[in-house]
């Protein structure tokens, strides 16, 4: 049995994928109402979901996972506990719960539609099959790739955060087409489409991303104009610092 503790997106997406019977808890009572309807088992309480589960996913809040851990933490022998908690280390978990199998996991918000990419690593306790459990549960929503956990925060800052970046950057197009005289309903059309074609163009070329640059940039077209402005104006720079200030953040926290 698996337990989702936190009915939560991310909670919910995952569910999403599992083909096996699976249990899940949450705080807020509203959030497990409004799951009612999905044919979604809902435990008593999270110690009742400790209970019945062999693999505990901790689909919470970091700043509840402490909580959520000492209030689990009788009910957890021999069992996985797989959290995908921003920031949290697995020693962190061990340091609470014991001599406990633990694997640290950072999906992203596409899993909610199958398209995620989750990175993997192991606690100190966990082996090679616990990874294959974390990997089979994941790979039901999307891609998934074995990380170290040292690069965890840098990849929650790339992966976890990047579908952030591209809808910030989808908008100021549209906003952009807008301020060039596009109705607003063209601009948002434009810009979503460009984008979304764009990224099924990387599927299909084995190309890098410097020659799709390229492809779509011809020597003194408009393309190279606007390219022009983004190294001017030092875009690459600000990409590295913005990715740099995300990473940094859950070191400043710990």
């Amino acid at each position: 049995m698996i337990g989702i503790i936190g009915a939560g997106n991310m909670g919910m997406a995952i569910a999403s994928g599992l083909r096996e019977r699976f249990l899940v808890s949450d705080q807020d009572a509203s959030k497990l109402k409004a799951i009612k309807n999905r044919k979604v088992s809902i435990a008593r309480s999270n110690i009742d979901l400790a209970r019945q589960s062999n693999v505990i996913i901790l689909a919470v809040k970091p700043q509840d996972i402490e909580k959520v851990l000492k209030e689990i933490k009788p009910h957890v022998k021999e069992k996985l506990i797989i959290s995908i908690a921003a920031g949290i280390k697995t020693s962190s978990i061990e340091k609470v719960l014991g001599k406990v199998t633990v694997i640290r996991v950072m999906p992203n918000m596409p899993a909610m539609v199958g398209k995620g990419i989750s990175a993997i690593s192991r606690g100190r306790f966990a082996g090679l099959s616990d990874f294959r459990t974390a990997s089979r549960i994941f790979s039901n929503v999307g891609e998934v790739i074995e990380a170290k956990e040292n690069m965890m925060d840098a990849i929650t800052a790339v992966s976890g955060s990047g579908p952030a970046y591209y809808f910030l950057f989808t908008y100021l197009l549209q906003k952009a087409a807008e301020a060039s005289g596009l109705k607003k309903d063209i601009a948002v059309k434009l810009a979503r489409a460009a984008f979304i074609g764009a990224a099924e163009v990387v599927k299909s070329k084995a190309l890098s991303m410097e020659e799709l640059v390229k492809k779509v940039a011809s020597k003194g077209g408009t393309t190279e104009a606007a390219l022009k402005v983004f190294e001017e104006e030092k875009l690459e720079a600000i990409v590295k610092r913005a990715v740099k200030n995300a990473t940094m953040r859950w070191k400043k926290r710990r």
